[in-house]
Formats: C-alpha cells, sequence, structure tokens
C-alpha cells in the first residue's frame, strides 16, 4: 500500500509545487518593484497638465505663419 518509491515521489511533487510557488512569488515582487520605479521616477520628471502620463501621444497646433504643426512650446517660442 505505502512503498517508499509512492512517499519518494510525493514529496517530489510537494516540493516542487513548493519551490514553483516561491519562484513566482519572487518574480511577482520583482515585476512589482520595477513598475513602482518607473512610476516614480515619471513624477520626478514634472509632466506639464494635460498629458495623462502618456508618452506617446503629443498635441499638435497649426502655427499661422508658417503652416506647420509644431507643438504649442514651439509655437510659443516663435512668437
Amino acid at each position: 500500500m505505502f512503498s517508499i518509491s509512492k512517499l519518494v515521489a510525493l514529496a517530489a511533487i510537494i516540493g516542487i509545487v513548493w519551490f514553483g510557488f516561491r519562484l513566482i512569488g519572487r518574480l511577482d515582487a520583482a515585476r512589482k518593484a520595477k513598475a513602482s520605479e518607473k512610476t516614480d521616477g515619471r513624477q520626478d520628471r514634472g509632466r506639464p497638465e494635460g498629458t495623462h502620463g502618456r508618452d506617446d501621444v503629443v498635441d499638435l497646433v497649426r502655427d499661422e505663419r508658417t503652416g506647420e504643426y509644431v507643438t504649442r512650446d514651439r509655437r510659443d517660442e516663435r512668437t
């Protein structure tokens, strides 16, 4: 009924599951730490109001003199 090979296999399975959960916990903690570092760095840069933390979107306005589309800051610098 109980053999040594079955007990060893059961212990191995329990050990694998236990170490797997520990590994998943470490990876999750590292991911959360990296995400918090990323958001901390963004807050230090001082984003302009209205960007909502998106780096890939830039509002452009048409320059009346040249007809080019530029950022608001560049348009204001030209005047």
